[in-house]
């Protein structure tokens, strides 16, 4: 082996990184000839298809360790890089599992190995006052709740820092929580990743959480390949609290380690978000040892009836502006959000998320009908 690239981070930065390597091969292909089995006749002599497969560039995704067999994962250097059916000359790896990494690390010289990864959107003063500025047109009825976050997410702006900036969310559902994640990561850049804990109910959870076999999906998987440093933990007071010790070295640290990865998250952002309505009932139900881990907790208020009507004004606007300029000539009365502004004042629309999604079905509905649809 003459060189090992290991990158840590996005699929999409690897293949940059690996899109003009020629000529290439791939784990699956290297473990189906070290597999195939050789019959050899007594008396005739060793062909030259029988020397070892030369391999340029052995590129190894993310994905990929899922299809490796146990006798593949238990000594990955010896049952496969140095097979002697195989010579590899350079090796790509892609996020490897701690298993593959530290069996790595172990039987190679440090020489020949490299380590990238991906460089995450840095957060700068121009975000934070962006945040500042936009906010209270992006999230109608919460003034507050970025006057609160700011403080806690200037913190990472310490580059002896260590602990990430965790944010826990109260208040009912559509009333501005996601909206704010969301938001927050337009202004730092890149895609936020976005987990839905709520999801997390089945049996599968503990594996999902903790890791299990190295070719499942698992929380630390999507972490280490996250596109941004703003992580949303949507619906986080779903989980059973049994689960929540697992994120006590990541909230403390910055560091979450599952049985297949360990994942820094130092300059991240982490906001989980709950229907919980106060912080006693916060505390009371998610336990004191993770309630007391978050670096601000932040309430967000009921919608007045007047912020009501200007989200669904904005949401009105944003959705025709969207429309074909054909769509738009059917809708251009104000019958559709007059009917709507009247469904807030007799008190319809608790759930902004719900009045966001009947105002778009409304327009179209519209649309079908001048065109001779019924509905």
């Amino acid at each position: 082996m003459d060189k090992i690239h290991i990158f840590w981070g996005t699929d999409d930065d690897f293949n940059y990184l690996t899109q003009d390597l020629s000529p290439v091969s791939f784990l699956i292909d290297i473990v189906d000839h070290i597999s195939t089995k050789e019959v050899t006749i007594k008396g005739l002599e060793k062909k030259d298809s029988d020397n070892p497969l030369v391999v340029k560039n052995l590129i190894v995704h993310t994905d990929d360790y899922g299809g490796l067999a146990e006798w593949a994962i238990l000594g990955f250097t010896n049952n496969v890089l140095r097979n002697l059916k195989v010579d590899i000359e350079t090796l790509w790896l892609c996020n490897p599992p701690l298993q593959i990494y530290n069996d790595i690390r172990r039987n190679y010289d440090e020489a020949i190995i490299s380590e990238k990864s991906t460089e995450y959107p840095a957060l700068q003063f121009s975000s934070l006052k962006l945040m500042s500025e936009k906010f209270d047109d992006n999230v109608i009825g919460q003034p507050h709740v970025i006057k609160l976050a700011l403080p806690t997410i200037y913190r990472l702006t310490n580059t002896n820092n260590r602990r990430p900036a965790t944010l826990l969310f109260l208040g009912n559902s559509g009333i501005g929580k996601t909206e704010t994640a969301k938001f927050i990561s337009e202004c730092i850049g890149g895609e936020m990743v976005r987990i839905q804990f709520s999801m997390q109910q089945t049996t599968s959870a503990h594996q999902y959480i903790f890791g299990s076999k190295h070719g499942e999906d698992s929380f630390a998987r999507e972490l280490i390949r996250r596109k941004s440093n703003v992580i949303l933990l949507d619906e986080f007071d779903k989980v059973h609290p049994s689960f929540y010790n697992a994120f006590y070295q990541m909230f403390d640290e910055g560091k979450f380690v599952d049985a297949n990865y360990e994942v820094d998250i130092s300059k991240c952002i982490i906001i989980c978000t709950s229907n919980y309505l106060s912080e006693d009932e916060a505390e009371k139900n998610l336990g004191s040892p993770i309630f007391s881990r978050f670096s601000k907790i932040i309430k967000f208020n009921e919608i007045s009836l007047e912020d009501k009507l200007k989200i669904a004004e904005l949401c009105y606007s944003n959705l025709v502006i969207k429309l074909k300029v054909t769509d738009e000539e059917f809708i251009k009365d104000d019958r559709i959000i007059k009917a709507f502004k009247n469904a807030i004042y007799q008190g319809k629309y608790p759930n902004m998320r719900m009045l966001k999604n009947d105002i778009e079905d409304a327009i179209n509905c519209e649309i079908l009908r001048k065109k001779g649809i019924a509905i």
